[in-house]
Formats: structure tokens, sequence, C-alpha cells
């Protein structure tokens, strides 16, 4: 989208000369060449294994953190792929390889069953992990994010974060997912007053009370289908009993059983598609809601997202996402029908270097327009953005610097950080 032209006349987008106050406009100007940096990125994790995957990261989000404009300027991203290389390396070393290690030993010496019950230890650690994993990686971008030269920055405890990311978690079955609101809330509320644009804080009013009147009908209509569902599985399922006993006599007997599947996958998509189409309402209200209660300095945020418009862009997504995986498997059949030779295949040496070879383009292939996916969700979000009221430029002075020589090891290594 082209940026808007600031008329010099317009008082409204000028500093405020007796203060020294601006109005900040965001904007969007949608970033050239995702599509062939998809397939470069994918060629390059091809012929290093995976590896180049870290500086392909770090590439696309140069180019995202570039479109995002703040009075016309880019955002700027500083970050490296070594940065979050070392990171990974690290938190594999400390952290994944002896969690590894120890479910091994405790399986090899007192078996599988011991094993299982070891990860009663094992999940909570990995859960209070995910949870710094996740502040940390905010941490690290807010850091190598620069407007100006203004730097970011994330100065509270990540153990803080973590421990109510947790014993808040594990009480979501106790009450039945009705904590949710409440929990969100409180996590964005640390994450976003421990942010800071230079040296000046955002602070955070919101208070979840306003969110669960949306999550409400959520809650009931989607809990509604699912007893519906489970009703139709429980006749469903005397019915295939009472067909299995007898399945093989007739094709009748068989054409209906099969129906009957296919009909019981039908209905876990429709109680699927309730909890969505109804989840992108309620992402919407508290996208909202946290926006309208965000304030930096002088300025307050607004979002005009709409439960409409996450459908549309996650659908989009979707058959962009797809396509990737088409394509993926496209790759994958061509080094079989190249390699796969020979008069027994399970023998044959080309099939056996094609199966080597599909795999590996297949994981390397797997989100391929991943970039344009991020893109895509970033300009929806900056589009319906907006910054409502003054903030003293000129008085904001640089955050102090945090020492970070590594990225995001955590969220890397579960998983857990998209961009």
């Amino acid at each position: 989208m082209p940026l808007a032209e600031v008329s010099p006349s317009d008082p409204s987008l000028l500093p405020n000369a007796s203060n020294g106050h601006s109005r900040l406009r965001l904007s969007w100007l949608h970033p050239v060449g995702l599509i062939g940096l998809s397939f470069v990125n994918m060629l390059y994790k091809f012929l290093t294994l995976g590896i180049y995957g870290f500086w392909a990261k770090t590439e696309v989000r140069r180019r995202l953190w570039s479109a995002v404009r703040l009075e016309g300027e880019p955002l700027s991203y500083t970050g490296t792929g070594r940065e979050l290389f070392l990171g990974f390396l690290m938190i594999f070393g400390i952290v994944l390889l002896p969690l590894l290690l120890f479910n091994v030993g405790v399986m090899l010496v007192f078996g599988p069953e011991a094993a299982q019950a070891a990860n009663i230890i094992v999940y909570p650690v990995i859960f209070f992990l995910v949870g710094i994993g996740t502040y940390r990686a905010q941490r690290y971008r807010l850091t190598r994010t620069n407007w100006r030269g203004i730097r970011g920055a994330l100065v509270g405890s990540d153990i803080q974060y973590a421990l109510t990311y947790i014993w808040s978690a594990i009480l979501i079955p106790f009450t039945l997912g009705w904590i949710i609101p409440w929990r969100a809330t409180r996590l964005q509320k640390i994450m976003t007053e421990d942010t800071r644009f230079g040296d000046r804080p955002l602070t955070f009013t919101a208070d979840a009370g306003p969110l669960y009147k949306s999550f409400a009908v959520m809650w009931i209509v989607t809990a509604l289908t699912a007893f519906a569902v489970l009703g139709y599985f429980g006749t469903s399922f005397m019915e295939l009993m009472a067909l299995g006993k007898v399945g093989q006599s007739t094709p009748q007997e068989q054409y209906r059983l099969g129906m009957l599947v296919i009909s019981l996958y039908a209905a876990l998509f429709a109680v699927y598609l309730v909890y969505y189409l109804l989840s992108a309402w309620y992402r919407s209200k508290s996208t909202k809601h946290y926006a309208a209660n965000t304030h930096f300095e002088g300025a307050t945020f607004s979002s005009t997202v709409t439960g409409t418009g996450f459908v549309r862009l996650a659908i989009g997504n979707f058959l962009i996402t797809m396509l990737g995986f088409l394509l993926a498997i496209l790759l994958f059949g061509c080094v079989v029908a190249i390699l796969g030779v020979g008069a027994n295949p399970a023998e044959s040496t080309g099939a056996q270097i094609a199966g080597i070879l599909g795999i590996v383009i297949f994981v390397s292939a797997a989100g391929l327009f991943a970039p344009i996916v991020q893109a895509r969700t970033w300009r929806y979000l900056i589009q319906n953005l907006k910054l409502n009221g003054t903030v003293p430029l000129a008085q904001i002075a640089q955050a102090a610097e945090q020492k970070l020589s590594r990225g995001e090891g955590l969220a890397q290594a579960f998983d857990i950080d998209g961009f």
C-alpha cells in the first residue's frame, strides 16, 4: 500500500512546536521479492540440511520490520543469523540434550513405564522453559529493533513471566478454560509493562472483564456443538460395532460402514469450524481491547480488526501454506522418479538416496511460503492499528543497552516463535 503524502499544512501530522509533542502515524509498505526469497531460503536450507534456517529467519525479519513505517520511516532489525544459531546451540547443549539423556537413562535403567512416570517431572520443566523462551524471544527482538536509532528493550524478569505462564496454564483444565481471558490479559500486562521504547515505558490498563461476554458465547456454543457430536458419536459407535461383526457380508454394510466413518470425521470438523469462527470473533475483541488499553506517553493505540477479517486472513494463509506443501510433495515425487530406479525398489540404491533426499527436500520446503503468510498477517494488523494522541519524541533517550550476544534459543528449540 503506498504511503500517503504528508502535507506540511496538516497540523495533526506535524510536531507541536510549543511542547515538542508529535502525532505518530503507522503505515505498511509491503516488501517486494518475498516469493523469490521463499525459494532461495528453501534451496539454502536444503543444501545446509536446515542450518541456514537461522539466517533465513533473520532476512525475513529484516524485510518485515522495514515494511512497518512510523511517520514514514521504517523500523530496522539488527539481529543476525549467527546470534540465533549460537542461541540454539547453547540451549540444545544445556537444556534439550540433558532432558533427552535423562529420559533415555530412566528408560534403560528402570524401563518404559518408569520413563513415562518421569515425564511427570519433565513436562512441567519443559512448560516452564516455554514461558521463559517466550519472554526472552520478545526481549531479543526488541533489543534488535530500532527506529530513528532508538532501540526497544524488555526490562522485567523472565522467571516471573514463566511462573505466571505455568501456574495459570495448570488451572485451565480445572476451570474448564474459563481462566483463559484472565490468563491472556495477565501475561499481556507483564509483557507490555516491561517493554521500553528508548527509556520510556508502555502502560497497560486492561482487565479481563470485558472479554468474558464474547468468551462465554464462544465457550457455550462450542460446548453445545461438542456435546451434540459426542451424542452422535455414541450412537454411531454402537452401529459401527454392530457392522464390524458382520461387515464382510454385504456391500451395503460395507458402504454404510464407510459413510459412518466419513460422517464422524465431518462431525469433528464441524466442531473445529464452529470453534474457529467463534475464536476469530473473540480474538478480534481481545485485540481491540488490548490495543485500546495500551498507552505510550500521551498516546493510546486503537485497532479496527474484525472477526471476519481474521477468518479471511486465515483462509488465505492456509491456502498459501498448502500450496507450499503441494510443491514440496511435487519435488519429493520428482526426486523419487529420477533416482528411484531398479528392478527391486526396496533394494535400489537410487531409491534409498531418493528417500533420504526426498525427506530433506520436504522438510526444507515445508512452510515454503511462510514469509508471505507472515507478511500478510503483519499487514492486516498494522493497517488496522493506530496511535492516537501525541508523543514527546524529543524527550525520549536511548534505552540502556542489554548485552545479548545470542538469540532466542529456547523459543527456537521448542518452536514457539514464528517470527
